[in-house]
C-alpha cells in the first residue's frame, strides 16, 4: 500500500536570532508510526518560492 504526502513549510528564519529550528509534520509522523517507510522524496520547485518556502513530496510504502 502506498501513500503520497506533500509537505510545504516556511523557512523564514534568516532574521531570527535562532538560526536552527525543528518542525514535525503530524500526518507524516502518523503514517511512519503505522509502519510506512519513506521510499522516495521529490522536491517541488514550481509551487514554492525557495526564498522562504519549500515543498517536498514523500512517497510512503507499507
Amino acid at each position: 500500500m502506498q501513500k503520497v504526502i506533500t509537505v510545504t513549510t516556511h523557512t523564514n528564519i534568516i532574521s531570527r536570532e535562532e538560526k536552527f529550528t525543528e518542525k514535525e509534520y503530524p500526518i507524516l509522523d502518523k503514517y511512519l508510526s503505522e509502519g510506512y517507510k519513506v521510499v522516495q522524496t521529490t522536491p517541488v520547485i514550481l509551487n514554492s518560492t525557495t526564498a522562504y518556502m519549500y515543498s517536498i513530496t514523500f512517497l510512503l510504502e507499507k
